[in-house]
């Protein structure tokens, strides 16, 4: 059997309610109605036997009562039939009036015949005493079968029958208002189905309400945001390692037709070709290296955390293995920087590659005889890398490109220098990963300034961790 769709377990649950709450009402009207009816029936049947009871005291009911003829009673009642039909008139069908003496034995009866006791819906006694018969009790029932009665049944079909029409009426609003709840949704559905891989752009229109629908177009958009830069960054991923891939690739093409063509006749040329070729294989191994630990930085974090290290014993362990790539620049550790350092949000791998790519980069653009001085310090909860150099600088139209990915400044800043573009970008993604931030100043002919900021390591309540370490180790 095929479920139900969603709608229709909408309409049938609105129904149902509608039905359990029309059923729970009827129900209660028709209660309290019987229950007022029965009492409204009882005072009736008790005012109409008192004014029997007056009728019988009367003087003029006495032949009635004294009528002769083999009686029920004992004593002088023996001798007399009571009559009580000239009160026939006055009673409704279905009511019979008895007249019973003090020990129960039936004197005189008018109206409707003996009815079963179980068939008896209201009663009404009166005890009072009369000439001859002594104590006697005056006896009024219904059998339901009254007009009274028969005004209670005709509202229980009434209320039945509305019931019913509730019942239809309780479907037919369910679906509408189903139909009508769910047209938003039915609206998202297909706009949904509109978003593909080439329109991630596109957006669910919001409810301006702020309830559950709302809230459901937002979840659904932030989703597609997500999306969206997911497959952009993957498109700029292949976009990039394509466009950098291709000189390499064409250079190894290129010696490999020479080798093909005169290597077999020419060590020299042979030789020349496969130094050209490993030092491209090389440089297209470190690019693709590259590319994938921008991705990875471009990532959000995983749920186990970010983890933590110590700026300061990286830099103890870095500082004397970076001075060896230009030996002919001062390389040393500003005095400031052996104070007291926080641990920092950030694993110990990224650390040391931020660090170390700031460093080569003031190193590699710093000449001869020139000075990179590092300086580390707390500030207020956070560490602070402060890289500077006396090198080229970079010129004021480049520093807003600075950090985008394979952009090289004109000048000593390019591919012959060895760079791929790839390393201040790696920088700021793995920086703003892990809650930090990275400035840079440059004059040119005087320098740069790398400002690295680090977000301090927090305990469980929120509370920064205290310095431990020093550069000095």
């Amino acid at each position: 059997m095929k479920s139900w769709t969603f709608s229709r377990k909408v309409s049938a649950s609105i129904a149902l309610s509608s039905l359990i709450v029309a059923l729970v009402l009827s129900g209660f009207v028709y209660i309290t109605f019987r229950h007022w009816s029965d009492r409204q029936q009882t005072d009736l049947l008790d005012a109409k036997l008192k004014q029997f009871e007056l009728r019988i005291k009367e003087v003029g009911f006495l032949p009635s009562l004294l009528t002769p003829g083999l009686g029920k009673g004992k004593g002088a009642a023996a001798v007399f039939n009571p009559d009580l039909s000239v009160l026939s008139a006055e009673l409704e069908d279905g009511q019979t009036l008895q007249l019973l003496d003090s020990g129960g034995r039936v004197l005189a009866k008018t109206g409707a015949a003996e009815a079963d006791p179980q068939n008896i819906v209201h009663q009404a006694e009166r005890e009072f005493s009369l000439l001859v018969f002594g104590n006697v009790t005056l006896r009024l029932t219904d059998s339901g079968t009254s007009a009274n009665a028969a005004a209670a049944g005709e509202i229980g079909r009434i209320l039945l029958f509305g019931l019913i029409l509730a019942a239809v009426v309780a479907i037919a609003t369910g679906w509408l208002v189903a139909r009508s709840a769910l047209r938003p949704i039915r609206s998202m559905i297909g706009e949904a189905r509109g978003i593909g891989a080439g329109n991630l752009s596109q957006r669910l229109q919001v409810p301006a309400a702020e309830d559950e629908l709302h809230q459901l177009a937002e979840t659904f958009n932030g989703l597609l945001q997500r999306l969206e830069v997911s497959f952009e960054q993957q498109r700029r991923f292949i976009a990039d390692a394509s466009h950098e891939l291709k000189t390499p690739l064409a250079i190894i093409e290129g010696h490999a037709n020479m080798i093909q063509r005169w290597g077999r006749s020419s060590p020299e040329v042979l030789a020349e070709s496969l130094g050209f070729m490993t030092e491209e294989t090389g440089r297209m191994k470190e690019l693709i290296s590259q590319l994938l630990l921008l991705a990875e930085a471009e990532q959000a974090l995983p749920e186990t955390g970010a983890g933590y290290c110590f700026p300061d014993e990286i830099l103890a362990e870095l500082l004397p293995q970076l001075a060896r790539i230009n030996p002919g620049v001062t390389l040393q550790a500003e005095p400031g920087a052996q104070t007291a350092a926080l641990p920092v949000q950030m694993n110990e791998a990224a650390c040391r590659r931020v660090l170390r790519n700031i460093i080569e980069n003031a190193l590699k653009y710093t000449p001869d005889g020139g000075k990179v001085s590092v300086d580390l310090h707390a500030d207020g909860g956070q560490v602070e890398v402060v890289v500077a150099d006396t090198g080229i600088g970079i010129p004021p139209a480049h520093l807003p490109h600075i950090f985008d990915r394979f952009y090289r400044a004109e000048g000593s800043r390019n591919r012959a220098g060895g760079g791929s573009g790839l390393g201040l970008a790696i920088v700021k993604a793995l920086m703003e990963r892990y809650g930090g931030s990275v400035t840079l100043e440059s004059t040119v002919g005087k320098g740069t300034v790398v400002t690295l900021r680090f977000a301090g390591e927090r305990d469980s309540s929120g509370a920064a961790l205290p310095a431990e370490h020093d550069i000095a180790g």
